[in-house]
């Protein structure tokens, strides 16, 4: 699993980290049961995130990272998600991988892509590349 995470060009130049003060605004604003967590170890720009073979994303298991991913944009008042898929290999023996691509608009304006592993089914694909980017937002901080 693949997922990069890039800065959004404004005028012909990249956005730039934010002041710690500007950090602090911003958990003001994060909606109710969606705490922030804000590391000074790295710079979040140069995530490149997997998932575990495991498939669990912030210890929730029991609802598909599919139908989860959604909701988490809805609480932060960012654009659905939008699906990609690509297909391999012979008509009889079809791969799909699937981009998930977010926009994460407010604090830093930033485009999201998540690429899962090729998998038999749509659904699979789906929920790899979905999952990818759940344990991505977890690591920046945006859910827990």
């Amino acid at each position: 699993l693949l997922v990069k995470r890039r800065r959004t060009e404004l005028s012909g130049s990249f956005v730039q980290p934010q002041q710690e003060s500007e950090v602090s605004d911003m958990e003001d604003k994060v909606p109710d049961g969606l705490p922030v967590e804000v590391s000074t170890d790295k710079d979040p720009m140069d995530a490149d995130c997997a998932v575990q073979s495991s498939g669990e994303v912030n210890g929730c298991s029991n609802e598909s990272a599919r139908v989860r991913l959604p909701k988490v944009c809805n609480a932060f008042g960012w654009k659905e998600p939008s699906f990609d898929f690509e297909e391999q290999g012979p008509s009889h023996n079809k791969l799909f991988i699937c981009k998930v691509t977010l926009h994460l608009e407010g604090f830093v304006d930033t485009v999201m892509e998540s690429f899962g592993d090729p998998k038999s089914k749509k659904k699979a694909a789906q929920e790899h590349a979905a999952q990818g980017a759940l344990w991505c937002l977890e690591r920046l901080g945006y859910v827990f």
